[in-house]
């Protein structure tokens, strides 16, 4: 009786100890999260992002883009009371799956100096979303508006953003990238002069991440 005993015991003992074990190999393995208005990554960029309380956080999603790449998008949204987004950011974490061979390959006509790192800075008008979207089903940004849309919120059909992106390691086969986007609808966007509305748009984007605090950083 003893022996059967301490046999459970032992077996009971050996599955807490496993469980524990489990757990905490979880938590040390989880490389993001966010809390409040803060987005931290510890690997692949160790980074901190803090957005303005004008954002929401409204969750995260991970998938497999185009059988190549590893994704994790987080989104923080500014939206009216119908919850049409009338801006966004977007964060997004991409790097190529182990068993496939290649590397980003960027053309770099702009760069950006955020926080002592250098992105490569591109600015783009969409005039017709759901047309950009079906074009490419399977794309990153389809996966976004997707998900957007599961959450209850709507994204206009005329919309600009600005995309910031790092590679973050040697091999260049991980990528960082913070997107912003705004709703063109009654925004007043000054096509004619596309120059000043550029440097006007990416001026609002880097304000709002960069003048509350030295919000962008590295750990």
């Amino acid at each position: 009786m003893r022996k059967i005993l301490f046999l459970t015991f032992m077996v009971a003992s050996s599955l807490l100890l496993s469980t524990l074990a489990f757990a905490q190999s979880a938590n040390s393995t989880r490389t993001r999260l966010v809390k409040g208005q803060v987005l931290t990554s510890s690997h692949l960029p160790p980074i901190r992002v803090k957005f303005d309380k004008a954002f929401t956080y409204v969750g995260t999603q991970n998938f497999i883009l185009y059988d190549r790449a590893q994704v994790e998008q987080y989104f923080f949204v500014a939206a009216d009371s119908q919850r049409r987004i009338k801006r966004m950011y977007m964060v997004q974490f991409e790097s190529y799956l182990p068993n496939i061979s290649g590397a980003y390959n960027y053309a770099v006509t702009k760069t950006i100096n955020l926080a002592g790192q250098t992105y490569i800075g591109d600015f783009e008008v969409v005039p017709n979303v759901s047309a950009a979207i079906k074009q490419d089903p399977q794309s990153d940004v389809t996966r976004a508006a997707s998900f957007l849309e599961s959450k209850g919120y709507r994204i206009g059909e005329k919309i600009a953003f600005q995309r910031f992106v790092r590679l973050v390691d040697e091999a260049k086969r991980s990528e960082f990238i913070l997107l912003y986007v705004e709703d063109l609808v009654g925004a007043g966007f000054d096509a004619a002069d596309k120059e000043k509305a550029v440097q006007e748009f990416t001026s609002r984007a880097l304000k709002l991440i960069i003048n509350y605090g030295h919000v962008l950083f590295r750990k």
